[in-house]
């Protein structure tokens, strides 16, 4: 008799450890659940932005593009236009909109890449030689057309370089030409020295960024800006560094710039991605005095 009750008592006491085991097992899942006992872990933002695309869009930050690389180069050099000294329309009045000029403003701006391409023939005889300068519009066009996009080119009266040379629409002929004799010169002793420091590569566009400072070349004084309000430093650069070693005078410049581009102005050149995927002059704007 009292065997058959040891072993009740011992069933029962075997069932209530197994209830106990699990409640306790249900309550630790229930803990585990709501994140008690989980890993302390650091959500980074990147993926809870992944997580909620609808509350977050994340910022074009931009690819860092190399300064040396030749594509950057040559559109920083495009939006540059010819000048004896430095120029008025970027460096005085602090940029431009292409959005804003004239089409003769703009083939003023672009005769930096179309002025070595004039040709030239003559007819006659000494005395009485006649030299005939043309650029043919075919040329102007392309130009024009890499610069500002497709199907913005339109014929005008006149072209001019910004410094001696103006041009005259012949449209038998398709081309710009001009009759006489050529050739006009010119010296400054202000001059500006800029570098690019920067550029990034977006989903809509390019920006380079360059810092320049202006030098007079008679005190060899460095100035800020361009009417020389602010002096940089009194004549830092050695005077005997003439025009014959002229890839050391640029390095020179190019350093200073490097080391001291916190301090100068700033430019920023913007280049905007066009439908067929190339990326066409919109403005200059100086971003930092």
């Amino acid at each position: 008799m009292r065997s058959v009750e040891k072993r009740k008592n011992k069933g029962l006491i075997a069932i209530v450890v197994i209830l106990a085991v699990c409640v306790i097992g249900l309550v630790v899942y229930i803990l585990m659940d709501h994140g008690v006992f989980q890993e302390n872990k650091t959500v980074e933002q990147g993926e809870v932005e992944e997580n909620n695309p609808s509350e977050e869009t994340e910022e074009d930050s931009g690819v860092a593009i190399s300064t040396d690389n030749a594509s950057i180069q040559l559109l920083f050099e495009n939006a540059h236009s010819l000048s004896i000294g430095p120029e008025t329309l970027i460096f005085r009045d602090g940029g431009y909109q292409v959005s804003e000029m004239s089409t003769e403003e703009k083939m003023t701006l672009v005769a930096s890449q179309w002025a070595s391409l004039v040709e030239q023939y003559s007819t006659g005889t000494s005395p009485n030689l006649t030299t005939t300068y043309y650029l043919e519009e075919d040329t102007l066009k392309d130009i024009y057309e890499r610069t500002f996009g497709p199907n913005t080119y339109q014929a005008v009266n006149q072209i001019t370089d910004g410094l001696c040379t103006t041009l005259t629409y012949d449209a038998s002929a398709k081309r710009y030409s001009y009759s006489g004799s050529s050739g006009c010169g010119g010296a400054t002793v202000f001059s500006v020295h800029e570098d690019i420091i920067d550029a990034k590569k977006y989903n809509d566009r390019i920006e380079i960024v360059s810092a320049a400072f202006y030098m007079d070349m008679d005190t060899g004084n460095l100035y800020k800006d361009y009417n020389k309000t602010t002096v940089l430093e009194a004549n830092p650069f050695d005077p005997t560094n003439t025009v014959e070693n002229q890839a050391e005078k640029e390095a020179a410049y190019d350093q200073y710039i490097e080391e001291n581009k916190d301090n100068l102005e700033q430019y920023t050149y913007t280049y905007t991605l066009n439908e067929d995927g190339f990326y066409y002059l919109d403005s200059v704007e100086r971003t930092k005095s």
